[in-house]
């Protein structure tokens, strides 16, 4: 299987219910965005197949990859996100606007642990059990990681699950900003970072000065 059969696959699954009605109804849509038609399914990762970096945040956002069908495109925590990739070589643009938007990413691969919206940017249990299975195939499929980046702590929660089932020790995997962890048999590193929401910005607990101190950690990796 490849990525682009994957995504394919991610685009059309109907595991989840509560998730699939919730992205489709667009509750609470926004008057800025009234008249655009709203992608309202499962959210594929994005970026390069060679990808050395995958960066894994919770979830689509409700006004931003919900409507615009790609992680981490149309809201304020992807504009932070993906200005810092400019700023780091991974990307050929500062911001993500829309799927048609030309941009294009290096060296990086976005995905999210749950594929829908969900409400309250709370997924249940068991609708993140079911979109486990996509993110490990993810990982299987792009070969040439050597960094994970762990959006926030409910990725990073989902990611210790998938680097327990590959036989590694997880209780000393704590959630700490700027944290790395490393492991044998070359599989991927484990980078820890606030995620870059609207709300941390506001909260001061995340910047572009720290998001800029992940990457060059990254790039060291």
């Amino acid at each position: 299987m490849s990525l682009s059969t994957l995504s394919i696959e991610i685009v059309n699954c109907t595991r989840c219910r509560r998730l699939l009605d919730w992205a489709g109804t667009r509750k609470g849509k926004r008057n800025k965005f009234i008249d655009e038609e709203y992608w309202a399914r499962p959210v594929p990762g994005f970026g390069d197949p060679e990808a050395r970096l995958l960066i894994v945040g919770l979830a689509p956002g409700a006004h931003g990859a919900n409507r615009t069908g790609r992680p981490f495109t149309g809201d304020t925590a992807g504009d932070h996100l993906y200005n810092a990739l400019f700023r780091h070589g991974f990307s050929n643009k500062k911001i993500s606007k829309d799927r048609f938007d030309g941009l294009r990413l290096k060296d990086v691969f976005i995905t999210n642990v749950v594929r829908c919206s969900p409400p309250g940017d709370k997924p249940d249990k068991t609708e993140l059990s079911s979109c486990m299975d996509y993110l490990k195939r993810e990982i299987e499929l792009l070969s040439n990681i050597k960094v994970i980046l762990a959006l926030g702590k409910k990725a990073f929660d989902q990611l210790k699950i998938i680097f327990r089932d590959n036989n590694f020790e997880t209780k000393n995997l704590i959630f700490k900003h700027g944290a790395c962890y490393t492991f044998e048999n070359k599989f991927p590193a484990l980078k820890v970072s606030y995620h870059t929401s609207k709300r941390n910005y506001i909260r001061g607990i995340m910047n572009d000065g720290e998001l800029d101190k992940i990457f060059n950690d990254i790039n060291f990796l």
